[in-house]
């Protein structure tokens, strides 16, 4: 679905139209004395802009809900791996602690 041509409104700028989208942007060009602003797509949906058209409201909430969800599961490999790295530190701090033990010879 594209956002060009989309008509938004934002929180403090009031009603504008989407008049470019690439990548995670989009162009929205607002009252003239406020001119083109830029942001990030699909996150400044989550605050400040909102699409007039609810198919294009929903889809764009739809993505910004997976875009956080793979943020969130990100985020929770990182957790898992540090606390791997910290319990791998700690098993090495425990044995650089314990005494060498000796090896005893036969007579």
């Amino acid at each position: 679905m594209t956002m060009l041509n989309e008509v938004v409104e934002h929180i403090v700028f009031g009603s504008g139209v989407v008049t470019e989208a690439e990548d995670h942007m989009i162009w929205v060009k607002f009252q003239d004395e406020i001119g083109t602003k830029i942001f990030l797509y699909p996150e400044a949906f989550e605050k400040f802009l909102k699409a007039e058209n609810p198919a294009v409201e929903n889809y764009t909430l739809q993505k910004l809900r997976i875009k956080q969800d793979q943020i969130e599961q990100e985020r929770r490999e990182k957790e898992r791996e540090a606390a791997e790295l910290q319990e791998q530190m700690r098993k090495i701090s425990i044995a650089k602690k314990e005494p060498a033990r000796s090896i005893k010879k036969k007579s």
